[in-house]
C-alpha cells in the first residue's frame, strides 16, 4: 500500500468512526476501532454493544460505494463476524444488496475511495 493510500485510509477511518458512533450506533453502543484497506476493499470494525459481554468484530470484504443519479449506495461481497448467527444474518440480508446511504456521505466517499 502506498503512503498516500495508507494516509487516505487513516483519514477515512477517523471520519467513518465518528459518523458511525454519532449517526448510527448511539442507541446500540459504539464502535471502538475501525480499520480500512481501500486497495483490498476491506473494513474491520470492533463494536462494544449494549448487552454484550465481549466486543463484536465485523469484517466486510469487497465493498463498493456507487451512485445512481443523486442517490448513493454501499454494497459488500461478504461479511464475517465474531458471532456465528450475525455472520449468517449479514450474508443473507446485506451482502450482495444495495444499501442506500446519505447523499453527503456518498459524495464524500466516492471522492475519497
Amino acid at each position: 500500500m502506498s503512503i498516500f493510500a495508507s494516509a487516505k485510509d487513516r483519514l477515512m477511518e477517523q471520519a467513518a468512526l465518528s459518523f458511525l458512533n454519532s449517526q448510527v450506533l448511539a442507541p446500540f453502543g459504539q464502535a471502538t476501532s475501525l480499520r480500512m484497506d481501500s486497495n483490498a476493499k476491506t473494513i474491520r470494525v470492533e463494536l462494544d454493544l449494549k448487552g454484550e459481554t465481549a466486543p463484536v468484530m465485523i469484517e466486510i470484504t469487497g465493498y463498493e460505494v456507487f451512485n445512481e443519479g443523486d442517490r448513493f449506495f454501499l454494497s459488500a461481497r461478504s461479511a464475517s463476524t465474531s458471532r456465528e448467527w450475525l455472520t449468517a444474518l449479514a450474508n443473507a440480508q446485506l451482502c450482495g444488496k444495495r444499501i442506500e446511504i446519505p447523499e453527503q456521505a456518498g459524495r464524500w466517499l466516492t471522492r475519497m475511495l
